[in-house]
């Protein structure tokens, strides 16, 4: 299976609330200083798209807002909000803004930023390339079994008549999980340790092997020379990362050297171990829902097996609705998620008191609600065609198009019918 062979292979497009589409306004007044424009990129990121766009308009970076992070090797649709300084006038914000990579159209003009409140899901479209008639098959069989379809592939039901679109375990994915890209380990376990040198270590200073540009400088340079801070302090590229080296230069210890990260770093490590704490108890909860891993659709990943219980069993009992949160330190363990979730910290050899940062007051592990399951709603899927990229007449693609709500991820979609 290949996907992002192309930038439009990969499409998202970030659908608005209701309530908040419905708030917008057409024209500028003192009550709506946000213009809204919708962003179009491809093969950039959105830190790099809206630092762009915010040169464009003449505004500071912390003028733009947004719901979230969108995939650099996509095509991406998303809101943005900018914030019309002091002495400005309305007109001077274009209608339209067209550069390499994106463009921008205004959308409105909104009393408040945009956040992830604004947004209720993603609408996904994604060719999927380079697949054998047997994957092609297996897609059909898994999609149906998570979906409880009967009837005509073009049109299909579950067997009580109501749309037949799958539910899935709602994994965290991959990119969630990019400051343990070097299979080395999770920053915060080391944290939960006291050990911040390890810590440290593992967060700016492990090479991993899909680096790139500056990260790939920065992490070899400080590998090879760990324990040189003068040096490291001097020879290291320009950028916050460089921060803890230059605290260690000064003669700060590696506890004081890692708090100089920035606030967003330090939570994503924490938000990285969690997910992965999430994903372990999710995967037991599988098991417990389907009555045995044998009874469950198994997909392998790079960050731990996951296992997705049939249509059949996630519509028995209180699953579909079911809040197992992020965990932290205050988290009260409930029924019917409370004993895996025990023995996934076990397995780390942790319990949940113990999830504090020792002489840290941040990053914190804060509780946050996630659903146990997730919904591809409007979930489509095209017949098989060749695959017009292959040399072989035997390799297929397929376009899948599905919505999702805030939050989950098309690739654990992708895992589930067994790409």
């Amino acid at each position: 299976m290949t996907i992002r062979r192309h930038p439009d292979d990969f499409q998202v497009v970030e659908i608005l609330t209701d309530d908040r589409r419905a708030s917008l306004r057409t024209s500028w007044d003192p009550a709506c200083r946000y213009a809204v424009y919708v962003l179009t990129k491809a093969s950039t990121t959105t830190p790099d798209a809206v630092s762009r766009l915010a040169r464009t308009l003449r505004v500071p970076p912390a003028a733009v807002s947004y719901a979230g992070l969108k995939d650099k090797h996509a095509q991406t649709v998303q809101h943005v909000s900018v914030l019309l300084p002091a002495g400005r006038r309305a007109g001077e914000f274009p209608d339209t803004l067209d550069a390499d990579r994106w463009s921008a159209h205004r959308l409105a003009w909104s009393a408040n930023p945009i956040d992830a409140s604004a947004i209720t899901g993603n609408r996904f479209t994604i060719m999927v390339r380079d697949l054998a008639s047997e994957t092609c098959a297996e897609m059909d069989r898994r999609a149906a079994i998570l979906s409880g379809a009967t009837g005509d592939k073009a049109r299909p039901t579950t067997e009580h008549g109501g749309a037949a679109d799958p539910w899935f375990i709602n994994y965290f994915g991959s990119q969630r999980f990019g400051s343990a890209r070097h299979g080395e380990g999770f920053v915060a376990r080391s944290l939960l340790r006291g050990d911040f040198e390890e810590a440290l270590r593992l967060a700016v200073a492990t090479p991993a092997r899909k680096d790139s540009g500056r990260t790939r400088v920065f992490t070899r340079l400080a590998a090879s020379r760990w324990g040189d801070w003068k040096a490291l302090a001097s020879e290291l590229p320009r950028c916050p990362e460089r921060a803890p080296f230059e605290a260690l230069a000064a003669g700060s210890d590696h506890r004081r050297a890692f708090s100089t990260l920035p606030a967003f770093l330090q939570s994503m490590y924490v938000e990285a171990f969690q997910s992965h704490l999430w994903n372990r108890s999710a995967h037991a909860l599988a098991v417990t829902i389907a009555g045995g891993a044998e009874r469950c659709l198994r997909s392998d990943d790079a960050y731990g097996e996951m296992l997705f219980p049939p249509w059949s069993a996630s519509a028995r009992g209180p699953w579909r609705s079911l809040i197992l949160p992020l965990i932290g330190p205050g988290t009260t363990l409930e029924e019917p998620w409370a004993n895996e979730v025990r023995a996934t910290l076990a397995r780390e050899n942790l319990v949940i008191d113990q999830l504090r940062v020792p002489g840290l007051k941040r990053p914190f592990f804060g509780e946050a609600p996630r659903p146990l399951f997730a919904q591809a709603a409007g979930f489509a899927v095209s017949d098989t065609a060749p695959d017009t990229d292959s040399r072989s007449s035997r390799r297929y693609s397929r376009r899948l198009e599905f919505t999702l709500p805030r939050g989950s991820y098309a690739t654990v979609v992708l895992r589930a019918l067994g790409q």
